[in-house]
């Protein structure tokens, strides 16, 4: 049986001596004139990375990977006994290292245990906790094969394909999984949270976007939570916002997990709540269960999209008459006319059936919608009108990183992309990653 025993307190000369052998050929090879200012910074970048390593696997090794004694309690009840050192080929940030640890066994149950592998967070991978964070930093803002082509530019690490994939959508799965073991604890009153924020006014905003599957589109929702930050003219703006997404979704789970953002964001301390759409029935649904002391808000947009809409229908795309009508109804729907849109859609007498079509639901949508359109006494009083923060998200949080030419998610892999994604845009990244390191 072998035992080790060091003070660990100087460098070892054999791990001394290669080091500076490695310094002084680089030293040398820089002051030779042979190369570039960029071909020197280069080869400075790759010997530091070296050094960095074989220092970094020797000191892992010995301050992890050392024996705890001769035998250790197994879970089964026997021991397991010290068998012998193991290498193990390492990935970090630096590049590829051996780690050294003691390896025991089980005589009974035959269970093994490596010093340090947990530690290090290689239990299940050859990638330590700093590489495994790398990885799933920059697959969360690009797709896999350019994320392979970064981490190998700007760091060490050199991961394929599939391991890339499979390191990032395991992080993203597990902190979707943190946000799910939290909404069953907030929505049993086992957790509450204690918002550092205090909103005046909390804006909700809900829509939706097609996104790529293996089986055909489908929809991804997002929501998007922010402060109203009024401007100089006392309108109010979007400050610091923070987004979910459900991905193929269905609305009950979706408004659980956007009410768990807003009580996050403060939902309780705020004085005035918002929740502002485009008009899909499962919106107003959804916000009627999750935000009873709320104001609704169809966005203005979509609403003037719809009259210009009808106004093509009616006149035809484009014509004159087309945009002097849906223009006159845009000014009376800005200034609370409602009724005046209703009764402009009602004179209408389209000779096509396209257009009886359009001025028939075009009524239906403004009659169903017209308390969330009192867009005169809703900018008097400073709110936001539009659902651009959230049309926005979909782009930026869905968008930009799942729906790019050829790409095609299953369900499970879109949200945990995603989960990783919004950790980092709603700066609750530091919230996963660091109990992971600090426990190691």
């Amino acid at each position: 049986m072998e035992v080790r025993e060091t003070s660990g307190a100087v460098l070892p000369e054999g791990l001394r001596a290669r080091l500076l052998g490695l310094l002084e050929r680089e030293w040398s090879a820089v002051l030779s004139g042979e190369l570039t200012a960029a071909e020197a910074e280069e080869r400075v970048v790759a010997v530091a990375r070296r050094v960095g390593c074989e220092l970094l696997g020797a000191a892992l090794s010995e301050r992890f990977g050392r024996q705890e004694g001769p035998r250790r309690a197994c879970e089964c009840g026997a021991v397991q006994r010290f068998e012998r050192y193991q290498l193990k080929g390492v990935q970090t940030v630096l590049g590829p290292t051996d780690y050294e640890r003691a390896y025991y066994r089980c005589a009974v149950c035959g269970a093994t245990y490596y010093a340090g592998d947990a530690a290090l967070g290689i239990s299940e991978t050859s990638y330590t906790y700093p590489a495994q964070e790398a990885v799933s930093l920059v697959c969360s803002g690009v797709p896999f094969g350019e994320a392979r082509v970064v981490l190998g530019r700007l760091t060490g690490l050199q991961v394929s394909l599939s391991h890339l994939q499979r390191l990032a959508e395991r992080h993203g799965g597990r902190i979707e999984a943190q946000g799910e073991a939290e909404r069953e604890a907030l929505f049993g009153q086992r957790l509450s949270y204690l918002p550092t924020e205090r909103p005046n006014r909390l804006y909700v905003a809900l829509d939706g976007t097609q996104t790529p599957f293996r089986d055909g589109w489908h929809e991804t929702r997002v929501g998007a939570v922010y402060v109203g930050e009024p401007n100089a003219e006392g309108q109010d703006e979007a400050g610091r916002t923070t987004y979910v997404t459900g991905v193929r979704e269905s609305v009950a789970p979706f408004g659980q997990r956007l009410y768990q953002e807003a009580e996050r964001r403060g939902l309780r301390r705020a004085k005035q709540v918002a929740v502002v759409g485009d008009g899909a029935p499962w919106i107003w649904n959804l916000a009627a269960e999750h935000f009873p002391q709320r104001v609704e808000i169809l966005d203005f947009y979509h609403a003037a999209e719809r009259l210009h809409g009808v106004g093509h229908a009616v006149y035809g795309e484009g014509t004159e008459a087309a945009k002097r009508w849906a223009e006159a109804n845009r000014q009376h729907l800005l200034a609370g006319r409602t009724k005046e849109v209703l009764r402009s859609l009602r004179r209408l007498r389209p000779p096509r059936a396209e257009g009886r079509e359009a001025v028939r639901r075009a009524i239906g949508y403004f009659r169903t919608n017209r308390r969330r359109m009192r867009y005169d006494k809703l900018r008097a009083r400073g709110y936001h009108i539009g659902s651009g923060v959230v049309e926005a998200g979909c782009k930026h949080v869905v968008g930009s990183r799942c729906k790019r030419a050829g790409m095609h998610w299953t369900t499970a892999g879109a949200q945990s992309i995603l989960s990783l994604r919004c950790a980092l845009l709603n700066d609750r990244w530091e919230d996963y990653w660091q109990p992971l390191k600090s426990a190691a």
